[in-house]
């Protein structure tokens, strides 16, 4: 049980280290959109799409990997009170990344704007990526 529990640790690190390169990339990218020439938007949109999908596969597995570990290695019993915020951060990032996607979808569109947004909602899931790493430290 504990290769099991090693193992899927290591998958929780790598899923987290995989989809935090998108709070740190796609606001740089999102910001550079607006003033882009079409040829390089569809280019930086590409991009972003391929981050993307690499950041909805991880959280898919932090999701999965996150309780399964939770179970197998504490019982389902909560460690502190930083376990809680680490949760409510996870749920801000959620949020964030809903709204950066319909804001993306708009973007596809031409909305010109969206490149704003999408710094502003970066930022947000930036900060909350920094403060569930933190809390996630402080937890366990």
């Amino acid at each position: 049980m504990e290769v099991l529990v090693d193992i899927l640790v290591w998958v929780h690190i790598v899923a987290f280290v995989a989809g935090g390169s998108n709070p740190v990339v796609m606001p740089i990218m999102g910001s550079r959109m607006a003033a882009a020439t079409p040829e390089t938007r569809s280019t930086l949109m590409a991009i972003a799409d391929r981050l993307s999908s690499v950041g909805k596969f991880a959280m898919a597995t932090l999701l999965v990997t996150g309780p399964l570990l939770l179970w197998l290695e504490y019982g389902w019993e909560v460690p502190n009170v930083w376990f809680w915020v680490k949760m409510a951060l996870i749920v801000v990032m959620l949020v964030s990344i809903s709204l950066t996607e319909i804001n993306g979808k708009r973007a596809r569109q031409g909305d010109m704007e969206a490149g704003r947004r999408a710094a502003q909602f970066g930022r947000v899931t930036a900060v909350a990526f920094l403060g569930v790493l933190l809390s996630a430290v402080l937890a366990f």
